[in-house]
């Protein structure tokens, strides 16, 4: 199923997704509280300071209007309408202008100041203009038929001041609450990720102290994990050890047989009886290195490069058709953690069974950014693909795939080899090869 687009933006994270869920609704319901408090805000205490400067303003545009009427000279007029300037506390001067010099400038977002020019247009009755480009001051013309009368406004007069301390009130206060419910959802979280630590660390072989704590869901989730660990633990001990019980017992009376028989004269049937019990000496030898694939093995940092070599050099004594082949993302120093016993015998085994049914191999190293990847390869007849995840079964053969008259073992290798692969924390996968046509074993470990 494609993953929705905006899925791909969302916090992977636990802590990140419960972060995202506290601070949406805070940040949106602040959001929404503060323009709508602040737009009401600006508005009505706009209003109120507006319409005092609209008494003011139209009280000097009658007087302005008189002193024309009465034919006032302009030293006269001017004298009079800055001194009725100083007392409203603004700048008041007469342009023997026949046009505005000034055009009405408002900002994009300037509620404040959208809101004082609509009233004052409402109530001034002749032509004019508002000028509030400058932050500082506020320029106003009235156009007369003898010039324009102008007025110079402190911008404090028609806006409120401060109106930011809202504003720095809110953000302080929502990276308080951020803060604090970081540290409460933190420690509510710690339990969760050491819970998914220990268990991952489990399905690799490792062993965590781990003790529940957290909410009562996390801690019961986490006693819940260690009784099934105790369980596995328990199941994985009394394999190992009926196992190894059986094969030491039966190993005995074999070894018996085997020199009664050595003792007999050679004759084809004694021949046929060694033959068998050799065999069964090699059934049990498979029983105790599968019994063993789950015994801890710690883990030590080895030189991957150096390792492969040495496997490939083994095999190579016995078997020439082998073919290694190194890919150049894998440097010569890289080094990774493995049990380096457990491993080398998953490659092993895989290596055996192309060796029983291949006539050439090819064994391929390759690196990538999380996962180091080992392919093997061979010519054989190979494994039907409906049969792949049988064949990781314990005890398995596939007869028709695989002639069994060509192996004495007893279907435990690919089982041997996906339990230490799983220890790793890896993933073990077949495929066709089309390279040799047989089959292919991917070995996928997490650097």
């Amino acid at each position: 199923m494609a993953q929705h687009p905006i899925k791909r933006y969302l916090p992977k994270s636990l802590l990140g997704r419960a972060i995202l869920i506290l601070l949406f609704p805070i940040i949106f319901i602040e959001i929404v509280v503060g323009i709508a408090f602040i737009q009401r805000h600006f508005e009505q205490v706009t209003n109120q300071m507006s319409e005092g400067i609209a008494f003011e303003i139209i009280y000097i545009q009658k007087e302005t209007e008189r002193g024309l009427t009465e034919k006032l000279s302009d030293d006269i007029l001017l004298n009079k309408l800055s001194n009725l300037g100083e007392e409203f506390g603004f700048e008041v001067s007469f342009l023997k202008e026949k046009n505005f010099t000034r055009q009405t400038k408002i900002g994009l977002i300037d509620l404040s100041g959208k809101t004082f020019v609509k009233n004052l247009k409402e109530k001034l009755k002749r032509p004019s203009s508002f000028d509030l480009s400058d932050p500082r001051n506020v320029l106003i013309q009235v156009q007369f038929d003898q010039g324009v009368l102008e007025f110079k406004i402190s911008r404090k007069r028609i806006s409120a001041s401060n109106p930011h301390q809202l504003l720095v009130l809110m953000l302080f206060v929502t990276i308080l609450l951020v803060i604090l419910s970081l540290i409460i959802l933190k420690n509510q979280i710690r339990p969760i990720g050491k819970l998914a630590k220990a268990a991952e660390a489990f399905g690799k072989g490792q062993f965590i102290e781990f003790r529940p704590g957290g909410s009562d869901e996390v801690r019961r989730a986490g006693i819940a994990f260690m009784a099934m660990r105790a369980r596995i633990e328990r199941q994985i001990k009394q394999r190992t050890q009926m196992l190894s019980g059986v094969s030491h017992d039966l190993r005995t009376p074999l070894t018996r047989l085997k020199l009664a028989l050595t003792l007999e004269s050679k004759s084809d049937e004694v021949k046929e009886m060694l033959e068998d019990v050799n065999s069964m000496e090699a059934m049990l030898d498979e029983f105790l290195e599968f019994s063993k694939s789950n015994v801890n093995e710690k883990t030590q940092k080895t030189n991957i490069y150096e390792f492969v070599e040495s496997i490939v050099n083994k095999n190579k004594k016995h078997f020439k058709n082998l073919v290694l082949e190194i890919s150049k993302s894998l440097e010569k120093s890289f080094s990774m953690s493995i049990r380096t016993n457990g491993l080398k015998r998953a490659i092993q085994n895989i290596i055996d069974n192309s060796i029983t049914y291949g006539k050439n191999i090819s064994f391929k190293i390759n690196k990538e950014k999380n996962n180091i990847i080992f392919e093997i390869e061979d010519d054989g007849i190979g494994i039907e693909e409906k049969d792949y995840e049988i064949a990781f079964h314990p005890f398995t053969r596939l007869d028709k795939s695989r002639n069994q008259n060509n192996h004495s073992g007893v279907g435990l290798g690919l089982s041997i080899a996906n339990d230490v692969i799983r220890m790793h924390g890896g993933q073990l996968s077949l495929y066709k090869s089309t390279a040799l046509g047989g089959l292919g074993v991917r070995i996928r470990l997490p650097i």
